[in-house]
């Protein structure tokens, strides 16, 4: 516990709740890293035969393709807990502290409503795709599987982002961080 402590300083400590960042960090976490090392594996094997033994990895462009996507959509909501988004705060200087917390909440339930569309769109693709028995090209890999993980990431990522909205935080520590840092 400690450790996440350190790691995410402006969240307070839970006693007894459940964290959702430790949560995601272990499950979503977990398996990001093990997609990106999949992929390291993937475009070294790939690379070795092409150059040493002129016999490219078979389908290496394809698994590239799927796993860097579902890499991307596994990272999405511990991107949204983290608040890692990019975010440009044009009016923060302008705004007082109660305008800022009622723009972060419209900024937080409006992600939180984009991101439902999202998934409920990638839910419809997937359902589309699992039913006409889509697959890739060249190593027939169902597709549908990683339309349901897209659908249930941003399902995951809007609940999240709807948090931030139905509560904002207090601050942005970046914010006072960056005021501080600049000279």
């Amino acid at each position: 516990m400690e450790r996440l402590r350190h790691r995410f300083p402006d969240r307070p400590p839970e006693e007894g709740g459940l964290d959702i960042g430790l949560l995601l960090d272990r499950s979503l976490g977990v398996g990001a890293a093990l997609i990106l090392f999949s992929l390291i594996l993937i475009t070294c094997a790939d690379v070795v035969g092409r150059y040493f033994f002129n016999a490219p990895l078979a389908g290496a462009f394809e698994l590239t393709e799927i796993l860097l996507a579902a890499l991307v959509f596994l990272a999405l909501p511990l991107t949204t807990e983290r608040r890692e988004h990019v975010e440009v705060d044009l009016l923060n200087m302008v705004l007082g502290a109660k305008a800022q917390r009622l723009l972060a909440a419209f900024a937080g339930l409006f992600s939180a409503a984009l991101l439902a569309t999202f998934s409920w769109r990638l839910f419809t693709h997937a359902a589309r795709a699992a039913h006409d028995g889509a697959v890739s090209n060249a190593l027939e890999i169902p597709l549908a599987p990683f339309g349901y993980l897209a659908g249930a990431s941003c399902m995951v990522s809007a609940f999240i982002a709807f948090l931030r909205g139905v509560q904002p935080p207090p601050e942005h520590n970046t914010d006072k961080d960056h005021l501080e840092a600049t000279p």
